[in-house]
């Protein structure tokens, strides 16, 4: 397969992931409302934040390092460093995950500032091990670039992920909202249990499971792997720290304005659990080009071919801002309704609005990362984000108080954040790839995708006057504005159809 095809099948599945994430928040919304949601959104920062120290970056370092081993012949190393991953991983996910179970009292209170959210944290805390038993089994497949297996993986986790929030929560409603809270969040342990058995039954049929190395230097294998994987752990550190100080400072500052305490975390709710879900729905796209970009720029860097890294860094610029800007124009556009037929919350809109611009940044953000991980520059990255992070923090503090601002301080803050870290990471990889990079990437989706505003109001406003349900008018919309911009963007050479031709350096 060609690096399109691999990206096009992790999309496909990402989206369809994605977007059942992003419904199942409708039927979620109406049985745990705002509050519930701000509760159970409160509790996952935490939670993301334990699973990241606890896997520490290795699964990417899996993978690279399998890849790397793969591209020149090396199949019995590439084995024993999987083999040495998925010890550490074990290690450190049921550590992680036995300390947070028991620090989910002291968390929920004085770190998130509601003593409710504590069992919603104490159920996720059986994920963080599986999380990591997962995140080596992923690995050892992104390595072999077998992308498929990773694709229906990520499809059937979410739909374990779902069902098993939704039928918690609907049982957990009458007992109360902290404990229907806690339902919705043990979903993710349901998610990552299917995911685990899915894997390993695989890794049973992978006949490469048959050979075992005799190559027996752990310690070496395991500090190689490490020492990659530790800025990829601090990268991925920070954002999660991001979304902790947003549920750490957010509430607390719009009440410092005047807002009551229910009233910030429903409001709290609108901007992280709906309006920043809706801002990453992009990153789907991200997300399957980084997963098959690292081991590819693996082998390539193996075999010292630096003509297919720049050429890889460029597609994989260009494709990045062709999604991400109609996307975030689209969001802008549309946030009321949007919100509306998807949460029943028009209200979400307001910060959907001041944050649909931080689109292009994070979804810029993430694939400038992954490029400068696979390139053994993650240091730059981390740099970027948490100053980023810092960014985020400081206007959360000073403009979510003010009265005039509440909410759309926070949802400023975010796409500030986000924005500031993708221009630095964008400066480091310049720095590393020299000539892969020209203002027309940003300049032509731009001017692309800026007619798609008065598109999409024009049609919606066409179908409304015509009675059609909202719904229908809104997808409607949605629709002709992909049709216009897929089209345009095939005339002018947007997306570039290289992506799609077979590779003739897969080795598997």
């Amino acid at each position: 397969m060609s690096l399109g095809r691999d990206v096009l099948s992790l999309f496909l599945a990402g989206l369809f992931s994605k977007l059942i994430g992003v419904f199942y928040r409708v039927p979620l919304s109406y049985l745990l409302g705002a509050e519930g949601i701000g509760l159970y959104q409160m509790a996952y920062p935490a939670f993301t934040l334990a699973a990241i120290v606890a896997a520490g970056g290795l699964p990417l370092a899996i993978a690279k390092h399998v890849a790397e081993h793969l591209a020149v012949g090396k199949d019995e190393v590439a084995w024993h460093v999987f083999q040495v991953g998925r010890l550490l991983l074990w290690l450190q996910g049921m550590v992680l995950g036995i300390a947070f179970y028991l620090l989910a009292p002291m968390i929920a209170t004085n770190v998130l500032g509601d003593p409710r959210s504590e069992l919603a944290l104490k159920a996720l805390a059986p994920a963080v091990f599986l999380l990591c038993v997962e995140g080596s089994l992923r690995g050892y497949f992104q390595g072999k670039q077998n992308h498929m297996v990773l694709a229906k993986n990520q499809a059937l986790e979410q739909v374990c992920r779902v069902g098993t929030m939704l039928v918690l929560a609907f049982i957990l409603v009458p007992y109360g909202l902290e404990y229907a809270a806690g339902g919705a969040a043990a979903g993710a342990t349901g998610g990552a249990l299917a995911a685990v058995i899915f894997l390993r039954v695989h890794l049973q049929m992978d006949r490469a499971v048959k050979s075992r190395s005799r190559w027996q230097n752990w310690y070496k294998t395991a500090s190689s792997l490490k020492a990659f994987a530790l800025p990829v752990m601090l990268g991925s550190f920070v954002m999660p720290v991001m979304q902790m100080v947003d549920a750490a400072i957010v509430p607390l500052r719009l009440q410092t304005g005047g807002i009551p305490m229910r009233e910030a975390t429903a409001l709290f709710g609108q901007h992280a659990g709906m309006a920043l879900s809706l801002v990453g729905l992009p990153t789907v796209a991200t997300t399957a080009l980084a997963t098959a970009l690292v081991p590819d720029l693996a082998g390539a860097l193996a075999r010292g071919d630096n003509t297919r890294v720049v050429e890889r860094v460029s597609q994989a610029l260009k494709l990045t801002v062709a999604l991400a800007m109609p996307a975030a124009v689209g969001l802008h556009a549309l946030a009321e309704e949007i919100c509306h037929v998807l949460f029943g919350t028009p209200e979400a809109a307001i910060p959907l609005q001041w944050l649909a611009f931080g689109t292009v940044g994070l979804c810029l953000m993430e694939t400038n990362s992954s490029l400068l991980h696979a390139l053994d520059q993650g240091r730059w990255a981390v740099v970027a984000i948490f100053t980023g992070g810092v960014l985020n923090a400081g206007i959360d503090y000073h403009f979510c108080a003010l009265p005039a601002l509440n909410i759309r301080g926070a949802a400023l803050g975010t796409g500030l954040g986000f924005t500031i870290a993708a221009l630095l990471t964008l400066v480091a990889l310049s720095r590393c790839v020299p000539g892969f990079w020209h203002p027309g990437m940003l300049f032509v989706p731009l001017m692309v995708s800026l007619p798609l505003a008065p598109l999409v109001r024009w049609f919606l406003a066409f179908g409304l006057s015509r009675s059609w349900p909202l719904a229908v008018a809104l997808f409607g919309a949605i629709g002709i504005g992909l049709v216009f911009y897929i089209f345009v963007a095939q005339i002018i050479g947007l997306i570039d159809v290289r992506l799609f031709r077979v590779s003739p350096h897969k080795f598997l």
